[in-house]
């Protein structure tokens, strides 16, 4: 669907869109991003169907988490972040999760802005025989932003990390995550590299503490150190 509307706007507005309609851009990415969406929610409805198939295998968990953070370099800005995790776990180690969240922005001068955002996540970890065990993951989400004007758009990101059991009840954490807007006219890109410390009080309980430092090569609003604690239950 995304090519044909490409195609028709290329008839309508000349060879060389996107380069000289940017109106026209945006409303194309517009609709790119709504079609994003729509297929992220299709493969989130798969993902459930397919969990219903298999209910026996599957393993629950719901997670929340608040977090603190400040622009990197200057320390201007304060975020204040809440979130909400609901997925299951398969025996071969994978996760599929859904997560929603919102956060509050407060800027030096004392304004504040707001946003939220919903978030899709499969992530794979894998077994090596090894006293650590890597895993991957992809992500899909939309983040709308209100600064005084509503601004809606879709990101992706990929993460790699490794988590070094250190007892039966205490693991480390550390990883890194690659993120930016499927627009790359939006400034979200960003590298986030993270520690945690994860404590399990049983297989159904668990909590982390988790230290974040990312950088940007587009924008200082995505260059932010912070703390993040998190508490998960296990089905």
């Amino acid at each position: 669907m995304a090519p044909a509307r490409l195609m028709c706007y290329r008839r309508r507005y000349g060879k060389n869109f996107p380069k000289y309609n940017a109106a026209a851009y945006t409303r194309f990415m517009q609709f790119s991003c709504h079609q994003m969406m729509k297929k992220l929610t299709a493969l989130t409805a798969f993902a459930l169907s397919a969990a219903a198939a298999h209910a026996a295998d599957l393993k629950p968990f719901v997670m929340v988490d608040a977090s603190s953070e400040q622009d990197g370099a200057t320390l201007a800005n304060d975020y204040i972040n809440a979130n909400m995790t609901v997925g299951v776990k398969t025996q071969n180690k994978m996760e599929y999760s859904l997560k929603i969240g919102a956060s509050e922005k407060t800027s030096s001068s004392g304004s504040e802005s707001y946003s939220r955002n919903i978030e899709g996540k499969i992530k794979k970890s894998f077994d090596i025989g090894m006293p650590f065990i890597p895993y991957v993951s992809a992500r899909l989400g939309q983040k709308t932003n209100n600064t005084g004007t509503i601004k809606s758009f879709a990101h992706w990101a990929v993460d790699a990390g490794l988590k070094v059991p250190l007892t039966e009840a205490v693991a480390v954490d550390v990883g890194v995550r690659y993120r930016d807007a499927l627009d790359r006219a939006e400034p979200y890109q960003s590298t986030r590299y993270h520690v945690m410390g994860l404590y399990e009080f049983d297989p159904h309980n668990v909590v982390g503490l988790r230290y974040t430092t990312s950088t940007s090569n587009e924008t200082t609003s995505e260059e932010r150190k912070g703390w993040r604690l998190h508490y998960q239950r296990n089905y």
